[in-house]
């Protein structure tokens, strides 16, 4: 792999590299409270990876609650980016 995608694969490393190392730190924190527990972190494959924000998103907007959420563009003129937080 060459160019940006090829400097983010190395990276990451291997794709099963990551969530392995996100388990064993996840699991080190966990088990400063509950010794023993085990941790399971699954990944989408390469494939699925690429449509996981705009699913993510799909899945947000489709939420009855989500439009509470909104920020109107009045109010984000009035108070700011500090409306965001």
């Amino acid at each position: 792999a060459g160019g940006a995608a090829g400097a983010v694969a190395s990276a990451l490393g291997d794709e099963h590299a990551f969530p392995d190392r996100l388990r064993e730190e996840i699991e080190a924190i966990v088990h400063r409270h509950t010794p023993g527990w085990r941790v399971k972190v699954t990944s989408p494959n390469i494939a699925e990876r690429a449509v996981c924000a705009w699913l993510g998103g799909s899945i947000l907007g489709s939420l009855g609650t989500f439009r509470d959420m909104w920020i109107s563009k009045k109010d984000y003129e009035e108070f700011g980016p500090a409306i965001v937080n």
